[in-house]
């Protein structure tokens, strides 16, 4: 589950067994939904070769971007997702 989170962009909330984590957990994700934001991305490079293109996404110091690493260029995609 870490792999999957940590390669889409996502991240696990371990909340075992504890009621008390689990509210803490359900905090933490009400606060991070009212605080996303959007962006929209255009690549340079066009060529839908199937290559892994790597991102790099900074708001600055002090802000936490949570985002996948990178994506690929896939044959016959039109990068609208990306």
């Amino acid at each position: 589950m870490e792999q999957l989170a940590r390669e889409s962009g996502g991240r696990v909330i371990d909340v075992g067994n504890s009621g008390r984590r689990l509210e803490d957990a359900f905090d933490q994700i009400q606060d991070e939904l009212r605080t996303q934001y959007l962006l929209s991305y255009t690549p340079a490079n066009k060529a839908a070769d199937g290559k892994y293109r790597k991102l790099e996404i900074d708001c600055g110091k002090g802000n936490n971007v949570q985002a996948r690493k990178g994506y690929y260029a896939i044959v016959g995609d039109d990068n609208s997702d990306n």
